[in-house]
């Protein structure tokens, strides 16, 4: 097992030794009955998805409820055996999703706490944005498409179209409002490489976002072209950059910046170090990790792209706020590490 695969596998386990041993998974939860659920130690049992969020996320006011307010759909998968058709979490205590809602939520009711996060990322940041939109007034938001729709035109939020799993709105010190688009993964990696480019669907989708990509408001410089960002993770980034840049041009929310940050774990070398694009490798030969090939293509890529560990916010939350998100920290490191 190469080390770049072997991190997948480790946190599996860990998943698996938290349903097992944690206080916040019942008897009933970590005892499914179907096959799937015997066979993977870090599913879930049915009708105890809810199990896989942080306990103050849970029931009749908890993440369920802010996802139905929204018309949001939690991430499901036939391969998982999920039956709730997104009315529920899943049962995979390995899902990237849930590791975003179980980190970003909880500290939206917590003086300062998502502030202190996104100092970590940027130091010039003054506080958080409360964003109000058709009705719901939350500090972050989840499965974000933009105002009114999505690049791709549509209006189903984390459905068929370019989402971001959490957006956050911050005030700086110059008095001007800087977007966070925020990527969160966990296992993913992208291990073969697939040309989203090629035959009719491809044509689609250069056709969708080429004029953007090459706009002069588009963050992205000429050093490479379009088509050689149609590899995983390289074709989500360019999405959400380009619905950054459509963000800022249009001042959603008065917006007159926005950062893309990518939230992975240090030890997913498979997804941090992996260039999938052969072109993109041609062109960067001494570049050998994602980050690094996304700055080269990027004209300002400190200001526009961050990729970052999440141990690294945790340190700077705990750092910040102190014992108010003691449980919460302790949370994330016996599950996540």
């Amino acid at each position: 097992m190469t080390i770049k695969r072997r991190f997948e596998t480790i946190a599996k386990k860990r998943q698996a030794q938290f349903r097992e041993t944690s206080p916040t998974i019942s008897n009933q939860g970590r005892s499914p009955l179907d096959d799937k659920g015997q066979r993977h130690k870090y599913f879930l049992a049915l009708g105890h998805e809810e199990e896989n969020l942080y306990p103050t996320l849970r029931g009749r006011d908890g993440a369920c409820k802010f996802f139905k307010e929204r018309g949001l759909k939690w991430w499901n998968s036939g391969t998982s055996g999920d039956r709730s058709h997104g009315e529920r979490p899943t049962r995979n205590m390995a899902s990237s999703q849930g590791a975003c809602v179980n980190f970003l939520l909880p500290l939206a009711v917590i003086p300062d706490a998502l502030a202190t996060l996104v100092r970590a990322i940027d130091t010039d940041v003054n506080d958080i944005v409360s964003i109000d939109h058709e009705g719901n007034v939350s500090p972050v938001e989840f499965e974000w498409i933009g105002l009114n729709h999505s690049l791709e035109g549509g209006t189903t939020r984390g459905a068929n179209n370019t989402s971001i799993d959490a957006f956050v709105i911050a005030s700086t010190r110059t008095g001007l409002r800087r977007a966070y688009l925020m990527e969160w993964k966990y296992v993913e990696k992208y291990p073969s490489p697939e040309n989203k480019g090629e035959g009719s669907a491809g044509k689609t989708r250069r056709q969708r976002y080429s004029t953007r990509y090459s706009a002069s408001s588009s963050s992205f410089n000429s050093a490479a072209p379009m088509a050689e960002l149609f590899y995983e993770p390289f074709y989500q980034i360019m999405r959400l950059r380009l619905l950054a840049d459509r963000m800022v041009k249009q001042r959603e929310f008065d917006v007159s910046e926005a950062k893309v940050v990518v939230v992975v774990p240090k030890g997913n070398k498979a997804y941090r170090e992996v260039v999938p694009s052969l072109p993109l490798a041609e062109r960067f030969p001494t570049l050998k990790a994602v980050e690094d090939v996304i700055h080269a293509t990027l004209k300002r890529p400190d200001d526009t792209f961050s990729l970052v560990c999440p141990s690294t916010l945790v340190d700077a939350v705990r750092r910040g706020c102190g014992g108010v998100v003691a449980s919460w920290a302790a949370y994330q490191q016996e599950r996540y590490g």
